[in-house]
C-alpha cells in the first residue's frame, strides 16, 4: 500500500473534504474538496476535484474546478472539462477548447526562483494580449 503513495504527495479521493492550508512537498492529486490554500511542487486536479482557495505550484493540470485562483510558476494545463475563476498567475499555459476561465490572467516570469511557492514574493506583468478587456 504504501508504495500507491509517494512520499510528500497527497491525494484527496472522491468524496473527501479537507479544510486548511496545505504544505506539500512533491504532488497532490485533488478528487474530492480542498478548502484552503495549496501550496506544493505540482497539482492534478481530476474532473471531480474541487478547489476552494488558491493554487501556488510550478506545473498545475485543471480538469475540474478552482475557485480563488492560481499562481503557476512553470506549466498551467486547463483541460476540456475545466472551471477557474479568480486571479490566475502563469508562466506557460495551454487551453483546451470547452474549458471554462473567468477573472484576470496574469502572465509571471518564469525566470524568477521557483523554490518558494508563496505568492507574497512572486513578480508578475500584465500580458498585453490579456489587458484589452480587463477593466
Amino acid at each position: 500500500m504504501a508504495d500507491n503513495n509517494p512520499k510528500g504527495s497527497l491525494f484527496v479521493g472522491e468524496g473527501v473534504v479537507v479544510r486548511g492550508t496545505f504544505e506539500v512537498p512533491e504532488m497532490a492529486v485533488v478528487a474530492g474538496l480542498v478548502e484552503g490554500e495549496l501550496n506544493t511542487k505540482e497539482v492534478l486536479v481530476d474532473t471531480s476535484g474541487i478547489v476552494n482557495g488558491r493554487i501556488n505550484a510550478e506545473v498545475v493540470e485543471v480538469r475540474g474546478e478552482v475557485t480563488q485562483g492560481l499562481n503557476v510558476t512553470n506549466h498551467l494545463n486547463v483541460r476540456s472539462s475545466a472551471k477557474i475563476t479568480g486571479l490566475t498567475q502563469y508562466a506557460e499555459m495551454s487551453v483546451e477548447k470547452g474549458a471554462k476561465l473567468s477573472g484576470e490572467l496574469r502572465l509571471i516570469d518564469s525566470s524568477a526562483p521557483s523554490g518558494n511557492y508563496s505568492t507574497s514574493g512572486a513578480e508578475s506583468r500584465q500580458n498585453d494580449d490579456d489587458a484589452n478587456d480587463t477593466e
